[in-house]
């Protein structure tokens, strides 16, 4: 009796152990898998900013293109129709 109970508390505690490591094993797998997510929508929200940068660089081209064309009636002349001074062509 004694013989089996030393046995039995010993494999509690041996059992116990390797779940304290098993769940700090997944709980290092969790949090590796959370930084790489952490890392993708940092990138992404990166890349959204990009575009809208470019987005308002480009809307306040065109919008100031129709500006200068109402308000002051100028239009941009062609390539063809721009004179160069003091340029090589």
């Amino acid at each position: 009796m004694k013989i089996s109970l030393n046995l039995f508390i010993i494999f509690v505690i041996a059992a116990s152990a390797f779940m304290v490591v098993y769940i700090k094993h997944l709980n290092r797998l969790m949090n590796i898998e959370i930084e790489t997510t952490d890392k993708k929508i940092t990138l992404e929200i990166n890349n959204y900013k990009n575009l809208l940068d470019k987005k308002t660089k480009i809307l306040n081209k065109v919008l100031l293109e129709e500006k200068i064309t109402k308000d002051l009636n100028m239009v941009l002349p062609n390539k063809e129709r721009i004179i160069y001074l003091n340029s090589i062509e």
